[in-house]
């Protein structure tokens, strides 16, 4: 039961709270935007099981990185460093100050569906920058303080859930069944249009991944990993399918393509006023704890990256007084705060999952290539081959079908920026062309960094 309890409170997010409008917005009918929920349940479902033979196979921390330099070498790895957790890490903590944001102003605009919109830029993007301050600060001077806390959070978003089901089944028993009985009425037929929703979706069930963690500690892998996936991902998918049927009870498919915070106008819809605050601050208090969780564990990754070589060795720097990776801490908010101030959330969103998946593909379809060029390896848990199939397909489709839309030219940068980590692995990792001066440059950035913030 431990290892469920792990394994669902790394996926359980504040995506819950987050995506929905941008889903029904891209399929503009109530029972498909319920059926893609559940595909994205099985798709967690489906990459938890590939991961699990990957990690008992590979049983080296390290997670997505570790299983392409074993499979594919070290470039591919490099690759997923640079990429998601160098240069993208900061939009992901980006997406949860943002989130909170939302919230936030739907309280002091509790009667427009787009409460952002009647706020000033400067003030909003002030706003997210000092909360995300306080994440900053509690990160370099009291991480210990946000460990502890993370139990609390994981049960305060269920508590949200839990919350808005209750009021969503109490809204049908009294027969208010309009809502939902648009079903499949009006439903998007053009799948070119549908990639918000799979990204949206893919985002709230993030998290799966964190299997790896737990692989290698289970005993009987091959008995209690399929029941810790099959029941922590089920578990989530159940709460997040009555939620999101409980959203679309109570609010018109007009109110859920809105831009309005999902759980506010659900709060005012079901119980009014006091409703919408309650709602809105809880959701508020587990967005910043997820937020300050997430920030911790990446900030800790990029660390261990520099350490490793992978990343510039200033980034491996310690504080001499708290022993956090404050260099690393600071990198992370910097790109995190541009990512604040330029993006919105929905397209954040959509930019993660694009750029998470053709690592998860390539992984996927290790597990096939694993099987004919090392089948002497021990595998104390064995994936059925349709599944690494299923998810290296998937993938494949997450990363094509943003380019049949008309935001292709997005999807081209990351592509391009991608590409980039060709010649920086070239040049700064492997030092390939011996320029003149670079080895100097670097230990000089990381002696005067030093210097400057008392780190070791």
């Amino acid at each position: 039961s431990s290892g469920i309890n792990a394994e669902y409170g790394g996926i359980i997010g504040t995506g819950i709270f987050i995506t929905p409008n941008a889903i029904t917005r891209s399929v503009s009918a109530p029972a498909t935007s319920i059926l893609v929920w559940l595909a994205g349940g099985l798709v967690a479902g489906t990459g938890a099981l590939v991961y699990s033979e990957l990690s008992t196979m590979i049983p080296i921390s390290g997670g997505e990185p570790t299983f392409l330099r074993r499979i594919y070498g070290p470039i591919p790895a490099f690759l997923s460093v640079w990429l998601i957790h160098f240069l993208l890490t900061g939009m992901r903590r980006a997406i949860g100050v943002l989130g909170f944001s939302k919230y936030l102003w739907s309280i002091f605009y509790s009667d427009s569906t787009n409460p952002e919109a009647e706020v000033s830029w400067y003030l909003a993007k002030f706003v997210c920058l000092a909360v995300f301050g306080v994440v900053v600060a509690m990160a370099a001077y009291r991480p210990t303080l946000i460990l502890k806390c993370i139990t609390v959070f994981t049960i305060l978003k269920i508590i949200g859930c839990v919350i808005v089901i209750v009021s969503g089944f109490i809204f049908l028993a009294r027969g208010n069944t309009q809502n939902i009985a648009v079903g499949f009425n009006n439903t998007n037929t053009d799948a070119r249009g549908w990639s918000e929703a799979w990204n949206g979706v893919i985002w709230s069930y993030s998290g799966w991944e964190n299997v790896v963690t737990l692989a290698s500690e289970i005993q009987n892998p091959s008995r209690n990993l399929p029941i810790i996936v099959v029941g922590s991902v089920s578990i989530v998918t159940v709460l997040y399918l009555l939620t999101v049927t409980s959203y679309h009870l109570v609010l018109r498919v007009s109110v859920m393509t809105s831009e309005g915070a999902v759980a506010s106008l659900f709060g005012s819809a079901a119980m009014g006023k006091a409703g919408l605050i309650f709602l809105s601050v809880l959701v508020m208090v587990s967005s910043l704890g997820a937020l300050q969780c997430a920030f911790l564990y990446s900030t800790r990754y990029i660390h261990s990256s520099a350490v490793e070589g992978s990343l510039p060795q200033v980034l491996e720097l310690v504080s001499t007084r708290f022993k956090t990776p404050l260099v690393s801490i600071l990198y992370v908010s910097m790109t995190a705060s541009t990512f604040v101030l330029v993006g919105n959330v929905d397209k954040l969103i959509d930019a993660a999952s694009f750029t998470m998946y053709p690592f998860i593909a390539l992984s996927s379809a290790g597990v096939i290539v694993m099987r004919y060029t090392h089948p002497e390896l021990p595998r104390p848990y064995r994936v059925p081959l349709i599944f690494p199939v299923l998810m290296t397909l998937f993938g494949l489709f997450v990363f094509i079908s943003p380019f049949t839309g008309d935001n292709w030219g997005i999807s081209l940068l990351w592509v391009g920026l991608t590409l980039l980590g060709f010649p920086i692995y070239y040049v700064l990792v492997k030092d390939v062309f011996k320029i003149p001066g670079l080895a100097w440059a670097m230990k000089k950035l990381r002696d005067v960094t030093a210097d400057a913030l008392g780190c070791e």
